[in-house]
């Protein structure tokens, strides 16, 4: 058994979580849930982090972001799904030493100040 079959409660959660896609609906609705999840996958194949503590901070963030009593669309489970795998991410990076929280918040405002720029670029285009 690999340590993925090893935690079904990840993705039992996981799947409960998000919505039932159509064959015609991509797995990743968004280029960086993609690369989140091929990042974390990658990092975890290579024997460089280990699943379970991913997996642990995944179960938490997702746990603190449920709510039974709203409902949401698939669209915003989805996008809070991805958010909570970012969330696990950082702190799995961070507690691996892959990166320091003053290169997270850099990078954080290095990406807003491109949003700005880029939506200054497109009005007055």
């Amino acid at each position: 058994m690999n340590p993925f079959e090893q935690h079904r409660e990840a993705l039992d959660l996981a799947q409960a979580t998000l919505p039932d896609r159509s064959d015609s609906e991509p797995l990743f609705r968004t280029p960086w849930h993609a690369r989140i999840f091929a990042l974390i996958v990658a990092l975890v194949k290579n024997e460089e982090i280990p699943w379970k503590s991913f997996q642990e901070k995944l179960v938490s963030a997702l746990k603190q972001h449920q709510s039974a009593d709203v409902q949401l669309t698939a669209e915003e489970i989805d996008l809070q799904y991805f958010e909570c795998w970012l969330l696990a991410a950082e702190e799995t990076l961070l507690e691996a030493g892959f990166v320091e929280t003053s290169q997270v918040a850099r990078q954080i405002e290095a990406i807003r100040a491109s949003v700005v720029q880029t939506r200054a670029d497109q009005l007055t285009s």
